[in-house]
């Protein structure tokens, strides 16, 4: 009785995970979405766009070396009108070519359009990076030749390019700055990974802190509706 229980249990098992298989997508880190304009992070999960690029009139620049996408504007039709076009700040991501492109919250120095991030990661925690220029203030002395010793500080204001680092939770849509402390609370449901990380020292947690992430993407799963189908076809 105990066998034949544990044979019905095991082919339950065995026809769910393919049922989830055939109606399902896994996101790996290099999952392709569906190309178009995704208004909300639902429609993102869901791997629908709201609007696909034959539907609407867009003028954007695609940078592959930065990353970076930079809009001038997305109309509804290839009529434009004023009360036609799309209020950008009203759109949660892009997709171009299968690699999502996610709204930030402030534009990089420079930008003078509104920016979209590609998630160069995708999973259960997402990644984007890009460079940006920050102003920093720092003190800054003169000092007499002779003496050796400062007569006059002032604070002046120096650029430096900076590369900002975030991830993405699929699951909830919050994106945060990709801080060891900001990791290790997105992955309390991965407790060896955690116990791993806490027994490095702080530099090697940073040094090794990209490859947590994707260790921790290879354990947890995520997926999208779909089939091998869709993928083929996207």
């Amino acid at each position: 009785m105990l066998n034949y229980t544990l044979i019905l249990v095991s082919i339950f098992t065995l026809g769910t995970n393919q049922s989830k298989a055939q109606d399902s997508l896994l996101v790996s880190k290099n999952f392709l979405f569906k190309d178009g304009i995704y208004m909300n992070l639902e429609a993102f999960q869901n791997n629908q766009p709201d609007y696909s690029w034959a539907d609407v009139d867009a003028d954007y620049f695609a940078n592959p070396q930065t990353f970076l996408t930079s809009v001038n504007y997305i109309r509804h039709d290839k009529n434009p009108t004023q009360n036609q076009n799309i209020d950008l700040n009203t759109i949660w991501a892009l997709c171009i070519d299968g690699i999502p492109y996610i709204q930030l919250e402030e534009e990089p120095s420079g930008k003078q359009m509104k920016t979209y991030a590609a998630l160069k990661v995708r999973g259960k925690i997402c990644y984007l990076t890009y460079s940006d220029k920050k102003t920093i203030q720092f003190p800054m002395s003169a000092y007499n030749p002779l003496t050796g010793r400062p007569f006059r500080t002032a604070m002046i204001e120096r650029e430096f390019d900076v590369q900002i680092e975030k991830i993405l939770n699929f699951e909830t849509g919050e994106v945060a700055d990709f801080t060891i402390e900001n990791f290790l609370k997105w992955i309390l449901d991965d407790p060896r990974l955690i116990q791993s990380i806490n027994e490095l020292s702080q530099e090697e947690a940073q040094e090794k802190l990209f490859k947590c992430l994707l260790i921790y993407d290879d354990r947890n799963e995520v997926f999208v509706p779909g089939n091998i189908e869709d993928a083929i076809k996207n």
